[in-house]
Protein backbone atom coordinates (compact mmCIF):
# COMPACT_ATOMS: atom_id res chain seq x y z
CA UNK A 1 0.00 0.00 0.00
CA UNK A 2 1.17 3.55 -0.65
CA UNK A 3 0.88 4.36 3.05
CA UNK A 4 0.92 1.84 5.87
CA UNK A 5 -2.58 1.72 7.30
CA UNK A 6 -1.69 -1.31 9.40
CA UNK A 7 1.13 0.68 11.02
CA UNK A 8 -1.47 2.95 12.59
CA UNK A 9 -3.12 -0.05 14.18
CA UNK A 10 0.17 -1.39 15.48
CA UNK A 11 0.88 1.93 17.13
CA UNK A 12 -2.39 1.61 19.00
CA UNK A 13 -4.05 4.68 17.56
CA UNK A 14 -7.47 3.09 17.28
CA UNK A 15 -9.84 5.36 19.14
CA UNK A 16 -12.77 3.01 19.40
CA UNK A 17 -13.85 -0.18 17.65
CA UNK A 18 -17.12 0.27 15.81
CA UNK A 19 -19.79 -2.38 16.14
CA UNK A 20 -22.05 -4.07 13.64
CA UNK A 21 -25.57 -2.85 14.10
CA UNK A 22 -28.84 -2.62 12.18
CA UNK A 23 -30.71 -0.59 14.80
CA UNK A 24 -31.12 3.15 15.08
CA UNK A 25 -29.19 5.38 17.46
CA UNK A 26 -30.33 5.35 21.10
CA UNK A 27 -32.99 7.92 21.91
CA UNK A 28 -31.82 11.35 22.96
CA UNK A 29 -33.28 13.98 25.20
CA UNK A 30 -35.98 16.08 23.62
CA UNK A 31 -33.87 19.22 23.99
CA UNK A 32 -31.07 17.73 21.92
CA UNK A 33 -30.89 18.31 18.17
CA UNK A 34 -30.11 15.51 15.72
CA UNK A 35 -28.62 16.34 12.31
CA UNK A 36 -28.59 13.62 9.64
CA UNK A 37 -26.27 14.19 6.67
CA UNK A 38 -26.88 12.00 3.61
CA UNK A 39 -28.62 14.26 1.08
CA UNK A 40 -27.22 15.85 -2.09
CA UNK A 41 -24.11 17.96 -1.40
CA UNK A 42 -24.13 17.01 2.31
CA UNK A 43 -22.06 13.92 1.44
CA UNK A 44 -19.64 13.21 -1.40
CA UNK A 45 -17.67 9.99 -1.86
CA UNK A 46 -15.64 7.87 -4.24
CA UNK A 47 -13.34 4.86 -4.42
CA UNK A 48 -9.68 5.12 -5.36
CA UNK A 49 -7.89 2.11 -6.87
CA UNK A 50 -4.22 1.27 -7.35
CA UNK A 51 -2.21 -0.33 -10.14
CA UNK A 52 -3.45 0.02 -13.70
CA UNK A 53 -6.48 1.96 -12.35
CA UNK A 54 -4.43 4.56 -10.47
CA UNK A 55 -5.60 7.36 -12.79
CA UNK A 56 -9.25 6.24 -13.02
CA UNK A 57 -12.03 8.06 -11.19
CA UNK A 58 -14.86 5.85 -9.87
CA UNK A 59 -17.36 8.48 -8.76
CA UNK A 60 -20.95 7.22 -8.95
CA UNK A 61 -19.97 3.56 -8.62
CA UNK A 62 -20.40 1.55 -5.40
CA UNK A 63 -17.79 2.20 -2.71
CA UNK A 64 -15.23 -0.60 -2.34
CA UNK A 65 -12.47 -1.52 0.11
CA UNK A 66 -10.03 -4.35 -0.51
CA UNK A 67 -6.51 -5.20 0.65
CA UNK A 68 -4.20 -6.82 -1.89
CA UNK A 69 -0.56 -7.80 -2.26
CA UNK A 70 2.05 -5.43 -3.67
CA UNK A 71 2.49 -7.65 -6.74
CA UNK A 72 -1.24 -7.26 -7.52
CA UNK A 73 -1.75 -3.54 -6.82
CA UNK A 74 -4.71 -3.20 -9.19
CA UNK A 75 -6.97 -4.88 -6.61
CA UNK A 76 -6.16 -2.40 -3.82
CA UNK A 77 -9.07 -0.03 -3.06
CA UNK A 78 -9.86 2.66 -0.49
CA UNK A 79 -12.90 4.86 0.14
CA UNK A 80 -12.98 8.66 0.41
CA UNK A 81 -15.87 10.42 2.21
CA UNK A 82 -16.62 14.10 2.87
CA UNK A 83 -19.53 15.46 4.93
CA UNK A 84 -20.59 19.11 4.96
CA UNK A 85 -20.32 19.90 8.65
CA UNK A 86 -19.18 23.42 7.68
CA UNK A 87 -22.61 24.63 6.57
CA UNK A 88 -24.82 22.36 8.68
CA UNK A 89 -23.27 22.45 12.18
CA UNK A 90 -22.64 25.73 14.08
CA UNK A 91 -18.95 26.39 14.68
CA UNK A 92 -17.93 25.26 18.15
CA UNK A 93 -21.19 23.35 18.76
CA UNK A 94 -21.00 20.72 21.52
CA UNK A 95 -21.25 17.27 19.94
CA UNK A 96 -22.89 14.58 22.08
CA UNK A 97 -22.32 11.88 19.48
CA UNK A 98 -21.40 11.49 15.82
CA UNK A 99 -21.86 8.18 14.04
CA UNK A 100 -20.90 7.20 10.51
CA UNK A 101 -23.07 4.51 8.97
CA UNK A 102 -22.27 2.41 5.87
CA UNK A 103 -24.49 -0.28 4.34
CA UNK A 104 -22.86 -3.35 2.79
CA UNK A 105 -23.90 -4.04 -0.81
CA UNK A 106 -21.92 -7.26 -1.31
CA UNK A 107 -18.72 -9.03 -0.32
CA UNK A 108 -16.60 -12.16 -0.59
CA UNK A 109 -16.15 -14.86 2.02
CA UNK A 110 -18.17 -15.55 5.15
CA UNK A 111 -16.22 -13.68 7.81
CA UNK A 112 -15.67 -10.01 8.62
CA UNK A 113 -12.92 -7.63 7.54
CA UNK A 114 -11.50 -4.77 9.61
CA UNK A 115 -11.76 -1.16 8.47
CA UNK A 116 -9.69 1.75 9.71
CA UNK A 117 -11.13 5.29 9.52
CA UNK A 118 -8.63 8.12 9.08
CA UNK A 119 -8.86 11.91 8.79
CA UNK A 120 -7.98 13.30 5.35
CA UNK A 121 -6.02 16.56 5.87
CA UNK A 122 -6.36 17.93 2.31
CA UNK A 123 -9.25 18.61 -0.04
CA UNK A 124 -10.41 16.32 -2.81
CA UNK A 125 -13.22 16.20 -5.38
CA UNK A 126 -15.30 13.05 -5.74
CA UNK A 127 -15.51 13.36 -9.52
CA UNK A 128 -11.75 13.88 -9.95
CA UNK A 129 -10.00 11.92 -7.18
CA UNK A 130 -7.90 8.91 -8.16
CA UNK A 131 -5.18 6.85 -6.47
CA UNK A 132 -2.68 9.53 -7.51
CA UNK A 133 -4.68 12.75 -7.87
CA UNK A 134 -6.98 14.47 -5.37
CA UNK A 135 -8.41 17.18 -7.66
CA UNK A 136 -7.45 18.84 -10.91
CA UNK A 137 -3.70 18.65 -11.34
CA UNK A 138 -3.08 18.43 -7.58
CA UNK A 139 -1.68 15.09 -6.49
CA UNK A 140 -1.73 13.32 -3.17
CA UNK A 141 1.61 13.67 -1.38
CA UNK A 142 1.77 9.85 -1.45
CA UNK A 143 -0.24 7.68 -3.89
CA UNK A 144 -3.30 6.18 -2.24
CA UNK A 145 -4.55 9.31 -0.52
CA UNK A 146 -3.20 11.53 2.25
CA UNK A 147 -4.40 10.60 5.72
CA UNK A 148 -3.56 11.73 9.24
CA UNK A 149 -4.81 10.30 12.53
CA UNK A 150 -6.92 7.18 12.82
CA UNK A 151 -10.16 8.01 14.63
CA UNK A 152 -12.18 4.81 14.57
CA UNK A 153 -12.27 1.20 13.40
CA UNK A 154 -14.86 -1.40 12.55
CA UNK A 155 -15.55 -4.80 11.04
CA UNK A 156 -17.48 -5.30 7.83
CA UNK A 157 -19.26 -8.57 7.04
CA UNK A 158 -19.94 -9.76 3.50
CA UNK A 159 -23.70 -9.91 4.12
CA UNK A 160 -25.76 -7.62 1.84
CA UNK A 161 -27.72 -5.09 3.89
CA UNK A 162 -25.50 -5.31 6.96
CA UNK A 163 -24.65 -1.99 8.56
CA UNK A 164 -21.21 -0.89 9.76
CA UNK A 165 -21.06 1.97 12.26
CA UNK A 166 -18.11 4.10 13.34
CA UNK A 167 -17.99 6.35 16.37
CA UNK A 168 -16.49 9.61 15.06
CA UNK A 169 -17.61 11.91 17.88
CA UNK A 170 -14.12 13.14 18.74
CA UNK A 171 -13.22 13.77 15.10
CA UNK A 172 -16.37 15.76 14.31
CA UNK A 173 -16.02 17.77 17.54
CA UNK A 174 -12.52 18.88 16.61
CA UNK A 175 -13.57 19.61 13.03
CA UNK A 176 -16.47 21.88 14.06
CA UNK A 177 -14.22 23.53 16.65
CA UNK A 178 -12.08 24.72 13.74
CA UNK A 179 -8.95 22.86 14.83
CA UNK A 180 -8.08 21.75 11.30
CA UNK A 181 -7.82 23.60 7.98
CA UNK A 182 -11.50 23.05 7.19
CA UNK A 183 -14.84 22.50 8.91
CA UNK A 184 -15.78 19.81 6.40
CA UNK A 185 -15.33 16.30 7.83
CA UNK A 186 -13.11 14.32 5.43
CA UNK A 187 -12.40 10.60 5.95
CA UNK A 188 -10.56 7.70 4.34
CA UNK A 189 -11.53 4.05 4.91
CA UNK A 190 -9.01 1.28 4.31
CA UNK A 191 -8.59 -2.40 5.15
CA UNK A 192 -5.40 -2.73 7.25
CA UNK A 193 -5.23 -6.51 7.53
CA UNK A 194 -3.32 -9.13 5.53
CA UNK A 195 -4.04 -9.20 1.79
CA UNK A 196 -6.76 -11.63 0.75
CA UNK A 197 -9.28 -12.08 -2.03
CA UNK A 198 -11.97 -12.31 0.66
CA UNK A 199 -11.16 -8.74 1.79
CA UNK A 200 -13.42 -7.40 -0.99
CA UNK A 201 -16.31 -5.33 0.44
CA UNK A 202 -18.76 -3.21 -1.53
CA UNK A 203 -20.93 -0.44 0.03
CA UNK A 204 -23.75 1.73 -1.26
CA UNK A 205 -22.60 5.21 -2.30
CA UNK A 206 -24.11 8.68 -1.88
CA UNK A 207 -25.65 8.38 -5.34
CA UNK A 208 -27.91 5.49 -4.30
CA UNK A 209 -31.63 6.12 -4.81
CA UNK A 210 -32.44 5.11 -1.22
CA UNK A 211 -31.27 7.54 1.45
CA UNK A 212 -31.43 4.72 4.02
CA UNK A 213 -28.55 2.94 2.24
CA UNK A 214 -26.32 5.95 1.59
CA UNK A 215 -23.31 6.78 3.76
CA UNK A 216 -24.83 8.72 6.64
CA UNK A 217 -23.31 10.90 9.34
CA UNK A 218 -25.70 11.35 12.27
CA UNK A 219 -24.73 14.11 14.72
CA UNK A 220 -26.44 14.76 18.05
CA UNK A 221 -25.94 18.28 19.41
CA UNK A 222 -25.99 19.02 23.13
CA UNK A 223 -28.97 20.62 24.83
CA UNK A 224 -28.91 24.39 24.44
CA UNK A 225 -26.89 24.33 21.22
CA UNK A 226 -28.60 26.56 18.66
CA UNK A 227 -30.19 24.53 15.90
CA UNK A 228 -28.16 24.76 12.68
CA UNK A 229 -29.60 27.21 10.20
CA UNK A 230 -29.17 26.97 6.43
CA UNK A 231 -26.94 29.66 5.02
CA UNK A 232 -29.01 32.56 3.75
CA UNK A 233 -26.09 34.83 2.94
CA UNK A 234 -25.21 34.79 -0.74
CA UNK A 235 -22.91 37.81 -0.72
CA UNK A 236 -19.18 37.33 -1.23
CA UNK A 237 -16.82 40.30 -0.72
CA UNK A 238 -13.33 39.83 -2.20
CA UNK A 239 -10.59 42.31 -1.28
CA UNK A 240 -7.42 42.62 -3.38
CA UNK A 241 -4.47 44.44 -1.78
CA UNK A 242 -0.75 44.61 -2.41
CA UNK A 243 0.41 45.64 1.07
CA UNK A 244 4.03 46.33 0.05
CA UNK A 245 5.39 44.24 2.95
CA UNK A 246 3.42 46.44 5.30
CA UNK A 247 5.57 49.47 4.55
CA UNK A 248 3.50 52.65 4.33
CA UNK A 249 4.22 55.85 2.49
CA UNK A 250 5.76 57.17 5.69
CA UNK A 251 8.49 54.52 5.35
CA UNK A 252 7.33 52.57 8.41
CA UNK A 253 6.11 48.98 8.49
CA UNK A 254 2.88 48.83 10.49
CA UNK A 255 0.67 45.77 10.15
CA UNK A 256 -1.85 47.23 12.58
CA UNK A 257 -2.87 49.80 9.94
CA UNK A 258 -3.54 46.98 7.49
CA UNK A 259 -5.60 45.05 10.04
CA UNK A 260 -7.59 48.12 11.09
CA UNK A 261 -8.65 48.82 7.51
CA UNK A 262 -9.64 45.22 6.84
CA UNK A 263 -11.66 45.02 10.05
CA UNK A 264 -13.45 48.19 9.00
CA UNK A 265 -14.50 47.07 5.49
CA UNK A 266 -15.21 43.43 6.52
CA UNK A 267 -14.30 41.35 3.46
CA UNK A 268 -14.99 37.62 3.28
CA UNK A 269 -11.81 36.84 1.37
CA UNK A 270 -8.54 38.76 0.97
CA UNK A 271 -5.92 38.41 -1.76
CA UNK A 272 -2.60 39.74 -0.42
CA UNK A 273 0.48 40.51 -2.51
CA UNK A 274 3.96 41.34 -1.22
CA UNK A 275 3.18 39.76 2.14
CA UNK A 276 6.01 38.28 4.21
CA UNK A 277 5.93 34.88 5.88
CA UNK A 278 8.55 33.24 8.11
CA UNK A 279 8.70 30.28 10.49
CA UNK A 280 8.76 32.66 13.44
CA UNK A 281 5.25 33.88 14.22
CA UNK A 282 6.65 37.13 15.56
CA UNK A 283 8.05 38.02 12.14
CA UNK A 284 5.42 36.46 9.88
CA UNK A 285 3.01 39.07 8.55
CA UNK A 286 0.63 36.30 7.45
CA UNK A 287 0.32 34.92 10.98
CA UNK A 288 0.21 38.36 12.58
CA UNK A 289 -2.62 39.54 10.33
CA UNK A 290 -4.65 36.35 10.83
CA UNK A 291 -4.27 36.53 14.61
CA UNK A 292 -5.03 40.24 14.84
CA UNK A 293 -8.04 39.90 12.56
CA UNK A 294 -9.32 37.15 14.83
CA UNK A 295 -8.97 39.49 17.81
CA UNK A 296 -10.65 42.34 15.92
CA UNK A 297 -13.51 40.37 14.37
CA UNK A 298 -14.01 37.41 16.70
CA UNK A 299 -13.67 35.06 13.71
CA UNK A 300 -11.01 32.55 12.71
CA UNK A 301 -9.09 33.54 9.57
CA UNK A 302 -7.46 30.75 7.59
CA UNK A 303 -4.98 31.22 4.77
CA UNK A 304 -2.89 29.73 2.01
CA UNK A 305 0.45 31.42 1.36
CA UNK A 306 3.06 30.64 -1.29
CA UNK A 307 6.43 32.32 -1.77
CA UNK A 308 6.76 33.88 -5.21
CA UNK A 309 9.57 31.50 -6.21
CA UNK A 310 8.47 28.48 -4.19
CA UNK A 311 10.80 28.95 -1.21
CA UNK A 312 9.67 28.19 2.33
CA UNK A 313 9.78 31.81 3.47
CA UNK A 314 9.98 35.35 2.18
CA UNK A 315 7.64 37.46 0.05
CA UNK A 316 4.67 35.90 -1.64
CA UNK A 317 0.95 35.71 -2.32
CA UNK A 318 -1.75 34.80 0.16
CA UNK A 319 -5.47 34.07 0.14
CA UNK A 320 -7.00 34.61 3.57
CA UNK A 321 -10.63 34.05 4.52
CA UNK A 322 -13.04 33.97 7.44
CA UNK A 323 -15.08 31.32 5.59
CA UNK A 324 -14.65 27.55 5.98
CA UNK A 325 -11.83 26.20 3.82
CA UNK A 326 -12.38 22.98 1.94
CA UNK A 327 -9.09 22.81 0.05
CA UNK A 328 -5.90 24.73 -0.71
CA UNK A 329 -3.38 24.56 -3.52
CA UNK A 330 -0.47 26.43 -5.07
CA UNK A 331 1.24 26.77 -8.42
CA UNK A 332 4.54 28.23 -9.59
CA UNK A 333 4.61 30.41 -12.70
CA UNK A 334 7.65 31.15 -14.83
CA UNK A 335 9.99 34.01 -13.96
CA UNK A 336 9.71 33.64 -10.18
CA UNK A 337 6.00 34.20 -9.65
CA UNK A 338 3.32 32.07 -8.00
CA UNK A 339 -0.38 31.49 -7.34
CA UNK A 340 -2.10 30.61 -4.05
CA UNK A 341 -5.58 29.04 -3.99
CA UNK A 342 -8.32 28.42 -1.44
CA UNK A 343 -11.62 26.61 -2.00
CA UNK A 344 -14.68 27.51 0.03
CA UNK A 345 -18.45 27.15 -0.24
CA UNK A 346 -20.95 30.01 -0.44
CA UNK A 347 -24.68 29.46 -0.75
CA UNK A 348 -24.05 25.82 -1.65
CA UNK A 349 -21.63 26.70 -4.47
CA UNK A 350 -17.98 25.74 -4.70
CA UNK A 351 -15.88 28.91 -4.94
CA UNK A 352 -12.19 28.69 -5.94
CA UNK A 353 -10.23 31.86 -5.12
CA UNK A 354 -6.75 32.57 -6.46
CA UNK A 355 -4.13 35.22 -5.64
CA UNK A 356 -1.19 36.09 -7.88
CA UNK A 357 1.33 38.84 -8.60
CA UNK A 358 2.72 39.12 -12.13
CA UNK A 359 6.15 40.30 -13.19
CA UNK A 360 6.75 44.06 -13.10
CA UNK A 361 9.51 44.29 -15.74
CA UNK A 362 8.38 42.55 -18.92
CA UNK A 363 5.19 42.39 -20.94
CA UNK A 364 6.35 39.12 -22.50
CA UNK A 365 6.86 37.61 -19.04
CA UNK A 366 3.41 38.72 -17.96
CA UNK A 367 1.79 37.26 -21.08
CA UNK A 368 3.44 33.90 -20.38
CA UNK A 369 2.35 34.04 -16.74
CA UNK A 370 -1.26 34.89 -17.65
CA UNK A 371 -1.44 31.90 -19.99
CA UNK A 372 0.01 29.60 -17.34
CA UNK A 373 -2.33 31.00 -14.70
CA UNK A 374 -5.43 30.54 -16.86
CA UNK A 375 -4.44 27.00 -17.86
CA UNK A 376 -3.82 25.91 -14.27
CA UNK A 377 -6.92 27.59 -12.86
CA UNK A 378 -8.97 25.77 -15.50
CA UNK A 379 -8.06 22.47 -13.80
CA UNK A 380 -10.08 23.62 -10.77
CA UNK A 381 -13.90 23.62 -10.79
CA UNK A 382 -16.14 26.66 -11.18
CA UNK A 383 -16.91 29.13 -9.67
CA UNK A 384 -13.41 30.71 -10.13
CA UNK A 385 -12.25 34.15 -8.92
CA UNK A 386 -8.69 35.36 -9.60
CA UNK A 387 -7.34 38.42 -7.78
CA UNK A 388 -3.94 40.00 -7.83
CA UNK A 389 -1.48 42.68 -8.84
CA UNK A 390 -1.14 42.21 -12.62
CA UNK A 391 1.33 45.11 -12.95
CA UNK A 392 -0.23 46.48 -16.14
CA UNK A 393 -3.33 48.37 -17.17
CA UNK A 394 -6.47 47.56 -19.18
CA UNK A 395 -6.18 47.35 -22.95
CA UNK A 396 -2.67 45.93 -22.98
CA UNK A 397 -1.79 42.56 -24.52
CA UNK A 398 -1.51 40.58 -21.29
CA UNK A 399 -4.66 42.07 -19.77
CA UNK A 400 -6.59 41.41 -22.99
CA UNK A 401 -5.34 37.81 -22.83
CA UNK A 402 -6.77 37.46 -19.33
CA UNK A 403 -9.99 39.02 -20.58
CA UNK A 404 -10.50 36.25 -23.12
CA UNK A 405 -11.71 33.87 -20.39
CA UNK A 406 -12.30 36.15 -17.37
CA UNK A 407 -14.39 39.23 -16.64
CA UNK A 408 -12.79 42.25 -14.97
CA UNK A 409 -14.87 42.83 -11.82
CA UNK A 410 -14.27 46.58 -11.67
CA UNK A 411 -15.15 47.06 -15.34
CA UNK A 412 -18.34 45.01 -14.98
CA UNK A 413 -19.41 47.03 -11.94
CA UNK A 414 -18.60 50.32 -13.64
CA UNK A 415 -20.62 49.44 -16.71
CA UNK A 416 -23.63 49.05 -14.42
CA UNK A 417 -22.93 52.23 -12.45
CA UNK A 418 -21.83 50.23 -9.39
CA UNK A 419 -18.11 51.11 -9.24
CA UNK A 420 -16.98 53.61 -6.59
CA UNK A 421 -13.60 55.24 -6.02
CA UNK A 422 -12.97 58.71 -4.56
CA UNK A 423 -12.91 62.31 -5.71
CA UNK A 424 -9.35 62.61 -7.02
CA UNK A 425 -9.26 59.03 -8.32
CA UNK A 426 -12.44 58.60 -10.40
CA UNK A 427 -10.93 55.89 -12.60
CA UNK A 428 -10.26 53.59 -9.67
CA UNK A 429 -6.49 53.45 -10.09
CA UNK A 430 -4.86 51.14 -7.58
CA UNK A 431 -1.39 52.62 -8.05
CA UNK A 432 -0.36 54.93 -10.88
CA UNK A 433 -2.75 53.01 -13.11
CA UNK A 434 -5.43 50.40 -12.52
CA UNK A 435 -3.11 47.40 -12.14
CA UNK A 436 -4.87 45.41 -9.39
CA UNK A 437 -7.80 43.24 -10.43
CA UNK A 438 -10.51 40.91 -9.20
CA UNK A 439 -11.42 38.69 -12.14
CA UNK A 440 -14.15 36.05 -12.37
CA UNK A 441 -14.38 33.29 -14.93
CA UNK A 442 -16.76 33.60 -17.85
CA UNK A 443 -17.91 30.12 -16.91
CA UNK A 444 -18.84 31.21 -13.36
CA UNK A 445 -22.55 31.31 -14.12
CA UNK A 446 -23.62 31.64 -10.48
CA UNK A 447 -21.61 34.81 -9.78
CA UNK A 448 -22.96 38.32 -10.33
CA UNK A 449 -21.00 41.50 -9.55
CA UNK A 450 -23.05 43.93 -7.47
CA UNK A 451 -20.39 46.48 -6.50
CA UNK A 452 -16.72 47.39 -6.78
CA UNK A 453 -14.82 49.95 -4.73
CA UNK A 454 -11.30 51.33 -4.65
CA UNK A 455 -10.64 52.76 -1.19
CA UNK A 456 -8.90 55.94 -0.11
CA UNK A 457 -6.65 54.85 2.78
CA UNK A 458 -4.81 58.14 3.29
CA UNK A 459 -4.41 59.34 6.85
CA UNK A 460 -4.61 62.94 8.04
CA UNK A 461 -1.10 63.50 6.66
CA UNK A 462 -2.11 62.16 3.25
CA UNK A 463 -0.06 58.97 3.60
CA UNK A 464 -1.24 55.43 2.88
CA UNK A 465 -0.36 52.15 4.68
CA UNK A 466 0.79 50.81 1.26
CA UNK A 467 1.67 52.22 -2.14
CA UNK A 468 -1.37 50.37 -3.54
CA UNK A 469 -5.02 51.20 -3.04
CA UNK A 470 -7.17 48.24 -1.94
CA UNK A 471 -9.90 47.07 -4.32
CA UNK A 472 -13.02 45.21 -3.20
CA UNK A 473 -15.47 43.48 -5.54
CA UNK A 474 -18.76 42.21 -4.13
CA UNK A 475 -20.48 39.22 -5.72
CA UNK A 476 -23.96 37.79 -5.39
CA UNK A 477 -23.73 33.99 -5.32
CA UNK A 478 -26.89 32.33 -6.66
Amino acid sequence: MGQSVSAYLRRGLVVVAAVLCTSMLPGTAAAQTTVVLNQGPQVTDTTIRAGVYENTNFDGAPLITRRSTTDEPQWERRVLLKFDTANTIPQGAEIVSATLRLTVRSGLGSGTRPLGLFRVPVGFLEDEATWRTRMGSSRWSVPGGDFAEQWSAGYAPATPGAVVQFDVTSLVQRVVNGEFDTRYTRMLLADPEAPAKESYREYYSSEDSSSSRRPTLTIVLASGTPAPQPSTSSTLKVLQWNIAQGIGQDGRSNIDRVVAFIAQVRPDVISFNEIMHYSSTTSSQVVQIAERLRAATGQTWRYKWVQKGGASSGEGECVMTRLPVDATDEYLLSYTRSVAMIRTNVNGRIIDLFSTHLDHTSSAYRLTQVRQLVAWAATQPEQRIVAGDFNWYPGTTEINEMGRTYYDGWAVARSGGDAVAYADNPDGNTRNQRIDYVWFSKGASYLTVTRAQVYDTRDSSGRKPSDHNPLMVTFQVR
